[in-house]
């Protein structure tokens, strides 16, 4: 009890301890997957719904690491992606300059979100 206690100029106070209000969090969960090489990161992710499975749409977090500083873009059109998937010429027209080797690593990775069932 003597910890409660403090004393200023000779008198004793009672510490008065000040709740303060938790700060509520809303946090959204996801997962995600991402795949890398020397010039290119592709990460997806998916958000979790708050009452229980995921949400259809996907997320493409694209990085060239080819430019210095590196470029970021995002990506969240599942019909554009499956679009590129399918080598639809209207899908290729947004695509940023990546070569045919790029081009063909995000259709591996578009592949592989197909293959899990996530595009």
């Amino acid at each position: 009890m003597a910890k409660d206690r403090i004393q200023i100029d000779g008198v004793w106070y009672i510490r008065e301890h000040i709740a303060q209000k938790p700060i509520e969090l809303d946090p959204t969960e996801f997962e995600g997957i991402v795949v890398e090489d020397d010039k290119f990161c592709f990460e997806a992710t998916r958000i979790l719904r708050d009452y229980g499975g995921y949400y259809d749409d996907i997320n493409i977090k694209f990085t060239d690491k080819r430019i210095k500083p590196w470029k970021e873009e995002n990506w969240d059109n599942n019909i554009w992606m499956k679009g590129v998937l399918n080598n639809e010429p209207v899908s290729f027209e947004e695509l940023p300059d990546m070569g045919s080797d790029g081009i063909r690593f995000l259709q591996a990775f578009l592949q592989l979100l197909t293959d899990k069932d996530w595009l």
